[in-house]
């Protein structure tokens, strides 16, 4: 299993825990999401960029992603993300 559906599978948020997580509601949902790109991402068709992941992490209201086994605190790398703007 890859990680956007791990991810997707562990989401804690209570509007998500009692209905499955559409690609399409995903996408509505986040703007600089698309349906086609969550669906090459969790079939590992896609590189998404830093940026596409922080947004896919904030649409399925997770603090904080884990990658090549380094956590990120999304909150903190949205706040210097915009301060470095």
């Amino acid at each position: 299993m890859n990680g956007v559906v791990e991810l997707r599978n562990k989401v804690p948020n209570a509007e998500y825990s009692k209905k499955q997580v559409s690609q399409q509601g995903l996408a509505a949902n986040t703007i600089g999401l698309t349906k086609q790109l969550v669906c090459s991402i969790e079939r590992g068709d896609a590189n998404p960029t830093l940026e596409k992941l922080v947004l896919l992490t904030k649409a399925l209201s997770q603090n904080k992603i884990a990658m090549l086994g380094i956590e990120i605190d999304m909150d903190k790398f949205i706040k210097e993300m915009n301060s470095s703007s």
